[in-house]
């Protein structure tokens, strides 16, 4: 009947073929009701027209079956159709034509999720023709200004994953009373579920809005009057009210589903809810914001509540208080997850009578107390994670005696001590032990033997000492964290198939294996560092698939392998702090993706290969403390655009300051000290975006943690283990994990530049430390240096700077550090703000022109000038204008005091004007006779 053209393919996990045409002698099963093609992709429209004419279908499914738009109009002639599935996973174009859906009266059952039905604005007027439609579902439909229908008679309702913009208008529609299953998921709805929509709808069992953007509280309508309702998903919404009083009356409820939205509180408490919906099967409250005590009685708490609870899900919240007792009523509950809330108090022990219970997660919130033993009597459990609270005490068999099942096991970050027999026989087996900061014995744990399921073993700071068991070896793990520990001796032999090792921070020593990319080819994270491994690094690393490999701060010994592969997919290699030499392979080029780069702390010579520019995602390169030598190569700015950490102090470096490593915009640490640089400091240095606070960065940055390399492996970077070094504040730090992150830093000290400091420096609003020192700068410093605001550490000591020490000192909040020793300052020293905390006289020393605080020197004014204050005093402002009324009187009383008189006193104006006039004929005759004097003695010489 059908003619194949193409093999299976794979698509979503479902084997599917495609055909070419549809045979024509199909339309012989004139009686045929049922129609199975499924997973069959149809290249063309026309290959369904058959299906039109055959008018005694009852059920036909054609999912994942056509990724075209025209869907034959013949099918309206299928007038006795019940069941039709069109759901699809493809991405084909819109239909524009639905109208033909109107002709299948008989129609109780329609999936048509999936498909692109954009451009049919009158879908719901058509489908509220069809008076027997029980199932409907239009999930991922790219739906919008989509008209609901406001009388269904609803059973099941579903309106996530869709494209819905803009809120639901209040449209009627009166005949589609049937309606028990409604699909409308994945929108883009906005504002608020209008309460009129489902004023009707008393016959709802299931209601998917899940994955839009609703705001507001929930209808009464949905919480009064679907009294069957059995399943409401409204998760992954914006919802922001309280839970209403309405809910308490949905007394047939199965299954409730509020996950990822921001509700506020249940109204009456969670108790009184339970209480009042004796159908109630899941509730799913998950991803939202509920805050308070939720868990309150209100009324008699002896009442048997939630009976039919089997999945209850509050994860992701601010739900406040101690679990409650009255929890031991829910005895058919199978799933029980609230974590990362804020919940204290103990641990009830009414849990331990959910004998239903095959899910228990409580991780991540403020719980006390001991682990009770009655968890031991759940003989259903299979997951039980108690990660991340402060719960103390000691866990022994007891705890684990009836748990059969278990499978995934967290207790990790808590205060408790893990004590059973050396000889104990634990009657689980599980897959995922994770036990980090438990305090174990002095050996390895013996029963761990027992775990051959085991693919995940992380025992992180458990206090383990000694030589790692043989037996290891013999075991299937994937997955092997023993960091942290007191381990010591030599690299055991491990399964094959290991995939993950973090063995860093023990005490391991010995060679690593040279062999060891043979016997672990499937290796693809190693951590080793932090130990007192000696030797050379093997080569046969390089066969090796990896992602991380941490080496650093161990004793290795020789060259660093020159074999690296260019289809390595590798992205993180550490080898600081080891004793290694030679130069660095160019084949380290080949490592294209690599992202974190160290090298520093070693004795590597020579001159940077020209093949790291194939390099072109480095985030952090340190190659510090080794004895590099050439130019800092100018192809560092255009290669590595990503850059955000370079650190190259204490090497040889010589040559000027390339201005191409101003291009990287997430550059903000640059160390290039103690060095031999020469030639000015390049003015692009002050117009770099990741030294300030407006820069913008693509999000793929320092602060990402994980990546997909080539759609094969999800792989963690461990922050905890990535450490830089920088001087900073006079002192050695070593920055990791947050700080690292945050960390902004140049640092150009104990080299030959010359130059002034160019104003362009202090646009670096973000910078914390500036270390110019030990160089032979000249000129003043920069007036507006105190717009550096976040500035924590200064050090512009040891060069030939002079001028007076910037009043925008003063304006420093963050200063701690300052070191303006060994130059040529003049002047009084600022104060004000944070500089005034800072009276180290060494600060300042060998500056023998500067005076005040806190040199013993004084300056000649009684104070040092400050920088003028605003008065903000309104009695001050009073005295001024007092003070100027005053100058203008005085000097009025003076001029009609002394002119008023003479304008009045025509006897008194005489006489003054007459002496006036003898005062002046009197220095007239003087100034004769001398210049008469003056004549004759010219003329006698």
């Amino acid at each position: 009947m059908l003619q194949i053209t193409q093999g299976t393919e794979f698509l979503f996990h479902q084997n599917f073929s495609t055909a070419s045409e549809l045979n024509s002698s199909l339309l012989n099963l004139r009686y045929l009701r049922h129609l199975e093609l499924s997973g069959i992709l149809f290249k063309s429209a026309h290959i369904l027209n058959y299906i039109g004419s055959m008018n005694q279908l009852r059920y036909l499914n054609l999912s994942n079956s056509f990724d075209f738009a025209n869907v034959p109009r013949e099918w309206e002639n299928l007038t006795k159709l019940e069941v039709l599935d069109l759901h699809s996973n493809f991405l084909g174009g819109p239909i524009e034509d639905i109208q033909w859906v109107s002709h299948l009266q008989a129609l109780k059952y329609l999936d048509m999720s999936g498909l692109n039905i954009t451009g049919s604005r009158d879908l719901m007027q058509v489908i509220s023709e069809l008076p027997s439609l029980s199932h409907l579902c239009l999930s991922s439909c790219g739906l919008y200004e989509f008209h609901v229908p406001t009388s269904f008679h609803l059973q099941y309702l579903d309106v996530s994953w869709n494209s819905f913009q803009g809120p639901i208008p209040d449209t009627k529609f009166q005949n589609m009373t049937s309606l028990l299953y409604l699909d409308l998921s994945w929108n883009d709805f906005q504002g608020p579920i209008p309460s009129t929509i489902f004023q009707n709808m008393t016959f709802l069992q299931h209601l998917d809005l899940s994955w839009n953007d609703f705001q507001g509280p929930i209808p009464s309508t949905i919480t009064q009057n679907m009294t069957f309702l059995q399943h409401l998903d409204l998760s992954w919404n914006i919802l922001d009210s309280s839970m209403p009083k309405g809910f308490d009356n949905l007394r047939s409820l199965v299954h409730l589903n509020l996950e990822r939205n921001v509700l506020q509180s249940i109204e009456g408490g969670l108790f009184c809810f339970l209480r009042n919906k004796p159908f109630l099967e899941s509730l799913l409250l998950g991803d939202n914001e509920l805050h308070g005590e939720i868990f309150s009685v209100e009324g008699n708490s002896s009442s048997l509540i939630g009976k039919n609870l089997a999945r209850w899900e509050m994860d992701n919240n601010f739900l406040q208080g101690a679990l409650p007792d009255w929890l031991v009523h829910l005895k058919n509950l199978t799933i029980l997850d609230l974590l990362n809330n804020r919940l204290t108090g103990n641990i009830p022990e009414a849990l331990g009578r959910l004998q239903g219970l095959s899910s228990l997660d409580l991780s991540n919130n403020l719980l006390n107390g001991a682990v009770p033993q009655s968890l031991g009597q759940l003989q259903d459990l299979r997951h039980l994670d108690l990660s991340a609270n402060s719960l103390r005490g000691t866990i022994s068999e007891i705890h684990f005696s009836n748990l059969s099942k278990l499978s995934f096991l967290d207790i990790s970050n808590n205060y408790l001590a893990f004590k059973v027999d050396a000889d104990w026989i634990s009657p689980f087996n599980l897959q995922s032990i994770r036990m980090m900061s438990c305090e174990f014995g002095k050996e390895f744990p013996q029963w761990i033997r027992t775990q051959v399921q085991a693919k995940e073993i992380d025992l992180f700071n458990a206090s383990i000492t000694g030589a790692l068991p043989d037996w290891l070896g013999l075991m299937s793990f994937s997955s092997l964290n023993l960091s942290y520990n007191q381990i010591n001796g030599s690299l055991p032999k491990f399964p094959s198939n290991l995939n993950s090792l973090d063995l860093s921070h023990n005490l391991i020593s010995g060679p690593i294996p040279q062999d060891i990319g043979l016997v672990m080819p499937h290796l693809n994270v190693l951590y080793l560092n932090d130990n007192l491994l000696s030797g050379p690094i093997p080569t046969s690393l390089c066969e090796m698939i990896l992602f991380v490999l941490h080496l650093g701060r161990n004793e290795l010994v020789g060259k660093i392998p020159a074999c690296w592969k260019k289809e390595s997919p590798m992205f993180y290699l550490d080898l600081s702090s080891n004793k290694l030499s030679g130069i660095i392979p160019s084949s380290l080029g080949n490592l294209i993706f690599l992202k974190l780069l160290h090298l520093n702390n070693n004795s590597l010579h020579g001159e940077i290969p020209r093949t790291m520019n194939h390099c072109k995602n480095l985030w952090i390169l340190d190659l510090g403390e080794n004895k590099i030598s050439g130019t800092v190569p100018p192809w560092f700015g255009p290669s590595f655009q990503f850059l955000q950490i370079l650190r190259l102090r204490v090497n040889m470096f010589n040559g000027s300051f390339p201005s191409q490593l101003c291009l990287p915009s997430a550059l903000q640490i640059l160390d290039l000290a103690v060095n031999n640089l020469t030639g000015m400091i390049p003015n692009c240095l002050g117009y770099m975006k990741g030294m300030k606070l407006s820069k913008s960065i693509d999000e793929d940055n320092i602060t990402s943690t994980s990546w997909y390399v080539g759609q094969i492996v999800h792989v963690d970077v461990n922050w905890n283990q990535e450490h830089v070094k920088q001087v900073v504040k006079g002192i050695v730090l070593d920055y990791k994990t947050l700080d690292l992150q945050l960390m902004v830093n140049l640092d150009l000290s104990s080299n030959k530049l010359i130059g002034p400091i160019l104003k362009e420096l202090t646009l670096l609003s973000k910078l914390q430390g500036l270390n110019l020192s030990c160089n032979f700068l000249s000129g003043g410093i920069p007036t507006m240096i105190g717009d550096i605001k976040s500035l924590e550490s200064l050090d512009l000591s040891n060069n030939s700077l002079s001028g007076t020490i910037p009043q925008s000192f003063s304006t420093f909040t963050s200063l701690s550090k300052l070191n303006l020793s060994h130059n040529n300052f003049t002047g009084p020293i600022p104060k004000g703000n944070q500089i005034q905390t800072l009276v180290d006289p060494s600060i300042y020393a060998d500056n023998p022109l500067l005076c005040g605080d806190p040199l013993p020197k004084k300056c000649p004014s009684a104070k040092a000038p400050k920088a003028p204050k605003e008065d903000t005093n309104e009695e001050g402002k009073l005295e001024k204008v007092m003070f100027y009324i005053v100058i203008m009187l005085g000097f009025a009383t003076w001029f009609w005091g002394v002119i008023g008189v003479l304008v009045y006193k025509k006897n008194w104006r005489r006489v003054y004007f007459d002496y006036v006039d003898c005062k002046t004929e009197m220095v007239f005759v003087i100034v004769v006779v001398k210049v008469n004097k003056l004549r004759r003695r010219l003329r006698r010489a």
